[in-house]
C-alpha cells in the first residue's frame, strides 16, 4: 500500500465518518441542554455561581434553575471541564448560531480528530497497514461513537482527551522528549478535570512508566508540577468555597446509586429520590450542603453493603461481567440493536483475550491491559452506563490486536 493510497483511506474514513455524524446530528441530536449541564449553565449565567442546587429553606435544597432572588449553592458534584466547554461555546454562539448546534458541531469535529489520533497511535506502535485500517474503521463507525457526538454529554470530549493521553504516553515509551511529557501532563490534567477519578489512573501511569518501567524520577516530578499548576485553580476554588481540598464530591451518591436493595447495573437514582427525600434529611443549606449530602449517601450505601456483604459482592461481579461483555437487563433505548450489540460483543471478547495475552510482556500494551482491568473494577464498584464502554473503546481495539494476531497465525498454520 503506497503513501498516496494510505492517505486516501484516511480521507475516505474521515469523509464518511463526517457524513455519519451529520446524519446523527440531523436525526438524533439533543434539542436542549437539560439535566445537570443546563442547570449549571443557567445558574452560572444568572448568578455567577457554579452551582447545581438552589436553597428552598434553611434545611432543604433541590437541583433546579434558580429564579430571581433564590440562593444558588456552590457545587462540587460535577467536574468542571465540560461545563467550561459549553459555557465558552454559549458565549461564542451568541454571535454565530444556536448554542446546541454549535456544541454538537464542535463535538463532531473533536470526534474526527479522535479518529486521526487513534490512527497515529497505531502507527506509533508500527502496526500493519491492513490491520490499522480495519481498527480505525471500527472506531470511526462504531454506532455509539457516532451517536455520542449528537448528545450534550462530556463523553466525546473525554474520548478525545484519552486518545491524546494515550498518544503522548505511547511516544514517551519509545523516545523520551520533554515536549511529549508536557503534552502528556496537560491532557492528564484535562482528564482529571473532566472525570475526577482519572487522578487515580494518572498516578498509575506515572508509577508504571516513569518509576517501574523507565525509572525516571525527574519526569515524574516535572509531570506532577505541570499537572498541579493546571488543576490548582479549581482546587483553590473548592477550598475557598468548602474549606476542603477536593476535585469532586459525588462518591457517596454514586456508591448508593449502584449499591442499594433495588439493584440495577445502570444504577438506580429513583431509589435514592424516593427513599431519601431531601426535605426530610435536615441538612443545612450552607456552602457545605453538597458535601454533607454526599456523606449521608455514603453512610447509607456502606450500611446496605455491611448488612449483606455477599449479596453486594455478587452485584459487583455481575457489573464486572456486564461491563466486560454486555448488560442483559439494560433499559437504555436501542442498546440491543444488532448494529450495537453484535460489534460490542465481538470487541469485548477479542479485547479480553488480548488483555490477558498482553499482560505477559512489559510495555505499552501491558499498561493498556492493566488500565483496562482497573477501569472495569473501579466503575463496577459504582454502576455501569452504556456510554462508559465508549471511554474504553480505543483501549479495547488496541488490545484486540494481540488476539487478532494469534487468530491470524492459527489460520495460517
Amino acid at each position: 500500500m503506497n503513501k498516496i493510497s494510505k492517505l486516501n483511506i484516511v480521507y475516505f474514513l474521515l469523509f464518511f465518518g463526517l457524513i455519519a455524524r451529520i446524519l446523527a446530528f440531523i436525526y438524533h441530536s439533543d434539542s436542549n441542554i437539560d439535566n445537570e449541564w443546563g442547570i449549571l449553565l443557567q445558574n452560572f449565567t444568572s448568578s455567577g455561581i457554579f452551582g447545581y442546587n438552589v436553597a428552598v429553606n434553611e434545611y432543604f435544597a433541590i437541583p433546579k434553575i434558580a429564579e430571581f432572588g433564590e440562593r444558588v449553592l456552590p457545587s462540587v458534584f460535577m467536574p468542571p471541564l465540560y461545563f467550561y466547554f459549553i459555557y465558552v461555546i454559549n458565549i461564542i454562539s451568541f454571535y454565530l448560531l444556536n448554542t446546541i448546534d454549535l456544541i454538537i458541531l464542535i463535538q463532531i469535529f473533536l470526534s474526527l480528530i479522535s479518529i486521526i489520533i487513534f490512527n497515529k497511535i497505531l502507527k506509533s506502535q508500527k502496526e500493519k497497514n491492513s490491520l490499522r485500517v480495519y481498527l480505525v474503521s471500527i472506531f470511526a463507525f462504531f454506532p455509539i461513537n457516532i451517536y455520542a457526538t449528537s448528545q450534550i454529554s462530556s463523553i466525546t470530549l473525554q474520548v478525545f482527551l484519552i486518545l491524546f493521553f494515550l498518544f503522548y504516553l505511547s511516544k514517551l515509551t519509545m523516545n523520551f522528549k520533554i515536549k511529549d511529557l508536557i503534552f502528556f501532563s496537560f491532557f492528564s490534567s484535562m482528564l482529571i478535570l473532566i472525570r475526577g477519578e482519572f487522578i487515580f489512573f494518572y498516578f498509575f501511569s506515572l508509577f508504571y512508566f516513569f518509576f517501574f518501567f523507565k525509572k525516571n524520577i525527574k519526569a515524574i516530578i516535572i509531570s506532577l508540577i505541570i499537572s498541579l499548576i493546571l488543576i490548582t485553580p479549581y482546587l483553590y476554588r473548592n477550598y475557598k468555597s468548602f474549606n476542603t481540598v477536593t476535585l469532586t464530591k459525588s462518591f457517596g451518591y454514586n456508591l448508593l446509586k449502584g449499591n442499594n436493595p433495588e439493584f440495577k447495573v445502570e444504577g438506580n437514582s429513583s431509589f435514592i429520590e424516593e427513599k431519601f427525600q431531601r426535605k426530610d434529611l435536615k441538612i443545612k443549606t450552607n456552602n457545605k450542603y453538597e458535601i454533607e449530602l454526599d456523606n449521608f449517601y455514603k453512610n447509607k450505601a456502606i450500611d446496605y453493603i455491611k448488612s449483606d456483604p455477599l449479596k453486594y459482592v455478587k452485584f459487583f461481579f455481575y457489573k464486572v461481567i456486564s461491563f466486560l461483555i454486555f448488560d442483559i437487563n439494560s433499559s437504555y433505548p436501542h442498546y440491543f440493536n444488532v448494529f450495537h450489540i453484535v460489534p460490542k460483543i465481538i470487541i469485548a471478547i477479542s479485547s479480553l483475550i488480548g488483555a490477558f495475552l498482553s499482560l505477559r510482556k512489559k510495555g505499552f500494551y501491558q499498561f493498556l491491559s492493566i488500565y483496562y482491568f482497573l477501569n472495569i473494577f473501579l466503575f463496577s464498584i459504582f454502576f455501569i452506563l452504556p456510554r462508559y464502554s465508549l471511554i474504553l473503546l480505543p483501549v479495547q481495539l488496541l488490545l484486540s490486536i494481540e488476539s487478532i494476531k494469534v487468530l491470524r497465525r492459527k489460520l495460517m498454520n
